[in-house]
């Protein structure tokens, strides 16, 4: 009797610590993964941030620092991206081949890749009737002995000494409409169709086709992102590190 009395609660024991187990491996699957705090490695020091003092404790909405959110979160399935989905360390090729793994889907492209165009507007019979003559658009008669079509010639992507079909295009319409072109990206709709985004599924164009300006310059690489949103916030609280004398609050130098 007495070796059954010992037995019985280890058993029971066990079993209780197993039940434990099974209903925390399980509800551990239904939680929303939200960090306590976070490290960032960089050159002028690690940076700790208590990501979960910020949320509860000083109660600032997701909406406000993850602005791919639109409104502040209302249910535990209510993700919010992670900031280096968007801001790159460095934006390099590792960067453009591999960022779309960081988007829960596809439908997160048209944030950053805008606009499409499909067909260009273009009245060829019109456009006679503005010329003098042909060779205002087309090359002179030592290239083109008799006009046609550019894209003869001229294809999608840059060719040896040929220029690619768009920048041939933007050249030869620019002689005449440089109003249009002053406009830069805002006058694009007055000859380009713009393709619905919402139901594209095609290859996305890179940025430099249409932005002069350097990727970086379109994309804030994570410093910079963390730079400006932190402490515009601290300095419009008025509380935390924001002047340029309070790195060490938050990097550590060791």
């Amino acid at each position: 009797m007495r070796s059954k009395s010992k037995i019985f609660p280890v058993i029971l024991t066990t079993i209780l610590l197993l039940a434990v187990a099974v209903v925390g491996y399980i509800r551990s699957g239904q939680t929303q993964p939200m960090p306590v705090r976070i490290l960032f490695k960089n050159n002028g020091g690690k940076v700790i941030f208590s990501h979960l003092v910020h949320h509860r404790d000083y109660q600032i909405e997701c909406a406000q620092c993850h602005h791919d959110k639109s409104e502040p979160a209302m249910v535990s399935s209510d993700r919010a991206l992670a900031c280096n989905s968007c801001h790159p360390n460095e934006f390099n090729e590792d960067f453009v081949n591999n960022h779309i793994d960081s988007f829960p889907d596809e439908s997160y492209c048209v944030r950053c890749h805008h606009t499409e165009f499909d067909e260009v507007i273009f009245d060829h019979e019109a456009h006679k009737d503005y010329a003098s003559d042909c060779y205002d658009c087309h090359h002179g008669k030592e290239i083109e002995p008799e006009p046609q079509k550019c894209s003869n010639c001229h294809e999608g992507e840059d060719s040896g000494d040929l220029i690619s079909m768009r920048l041939a295009g933007h050249e030869s319409c620019a002689n005449c409409h440089e109003d249009m072109f002053d406009k830069g990206l805002s006058s694009c709709n007055s000859c380009h169709i713009p393709v619905d985004m919402a139901e594209y599924d095609g290859d996305y164009t890179s940025c430099g086709s249409c932005h002069e300006a350097e990727p970086r310059e379109l994309v804030l690489p994570r410093m910079n992102a963390f730079h400006d949103q932190c402490m515009s916030c601290h300095e419009e609280m008025g509380a935390g590190p924001y002047g340029p004398d309070n790195c060490n609050q938050c990097h550590i130098s060791r």
